[in-house]
């Protein structure tokens, strides 16, 4: 059954839609993978990071891991059509991947770490569309590697 929202409702939610068109550019933290055959971010999952509250290591990122993820990004892609071979791979940790943290700083300043794997390396460009994925902009930034997002590592998320 389908309810219709009343016209006093329906203006308070786009007045809370209005309220946040200038938020729309603050960073975000997240999750990607990269389909080197089509030069592109896939599989994004964000959230703006003013959203979250840092955790008890100082960090802010989504609960969403690679893993559980995975199966669900391949079947859309499959859904709408997608040939490209990253989709039959069923090992997420085969895919260039990465994840967006921001790390909690001394001052005022907001600081995020963009962790990548060794394939970053092949595909340097990467770097700038990840920054504006995720509106990184205008904040603090650094791209660092980290083994557990090189190719065919990460069965650490599964924390078994």
């Amino acid at each position: 059954m389908l309810l219709t929202v009343d016209m006093g409702e329906n203006e308070t939610l786009m007045q809370t839609m209005r309220d946040t068109v200038s938020n729309q550019h603050d960073p975000k933290v997240g999750m990607f993978w990269y389909n080197p055959a089509r030069d592109v971010l896939v599989g994004v999952h964000s959230v703006f990071a003013a959203e979250l509250p840092f955790n008890a290591r100082g960090r802010k990122t989504m609960q969403v891991l690679h893993h559980t993820a995975w199966p669900s990004v391949r079947k859309a892609a499959k859904a709408i059509g997608s040939s490209d071979a990253i989709w039959d791979e069923e090992d997420y940790t085969l895919v260039p991947r990465g994840r967006v943290f921001e790390v909690a700083m001394v001052g005022d300043e907001p600081y995020f770490e963009v962790l990548v794997g060794s394939w970053a390396e092949e595909y340097p460009h990467v770097l700038a569309m990840i920054a504006e994925e995720f509106n990184l902009g205008n904040v603090k930034h650094d791209f660092i590697h980290s083994r557990h997002w090189d190719i065919g590592r990460g069965t650490s998320e599964i924390f078994v």
